[in-house]
């Protein structure tokens, strides 16, 4: 296996890795923040910091072997792959990181809705991500 090769597995793993949280937080975690009372809710978001321990180096592996991939073999595919990379960063710098600030402070049913909502983005771009990586790994994987 080339080191080219085994920088893509690593990546392809974290990248599935994240793509399996971003659902369970879509379909379990995010809606399971309606059954806690609101006036509760500050404390419980306060906790919520834990997360990052997981899917910060996780989403830290993806971008260094994302960008790493496409540096040495820019292609449509490697390129879409690093796009939708930026799309997922985006959306949590600018879009849920704040509702999360927000929700510590005003806490409300409106912005847990929000928070569902605009993860879709997040949901949806790691899951094209997935197919495009299938594709490469077919790629690597059909003798040429």
């Amino acid at each position: 296996m080339t080191y080219m090769n085994t920088i893509f597995i690593i990546h392809l793993f974290s990248s599935i890795f994240m793509a399996g949280l971003c659902w369970f937080v879509q379909i379990v975690h995010y809606p399971l923040f309606h059954q806690i009372k609101l006036e509760d809710f500050p404390n419980y978001e306060r906790k919520n910091y834990r997360t990052g321990f997981i899917t910060a180096p996780a989403m830290m592996i993806e971008l260094a072997t994302g960008l790493y991939l496409i540096y040495h073999n820019p292609n449509l595919y490697h390129s879409l792959n690093v796009g939708l990379l930026g799309v997922i960063a985006s959306s949590t710098a600018f879009i849920q990181v704040p509702i999360h600030l927000k929700l510590l402070k005003n806490t409300s049913v409106q912005l847990i809705d929000k928070l569902i909502l605009t993860n879709w983005i997040r949901t949806i771009s790691w899951t094209i991500r997935i197919v495009i990586l299938a594709l490469l790994l077919s790629q690597i994987l059909t003798p040429s």
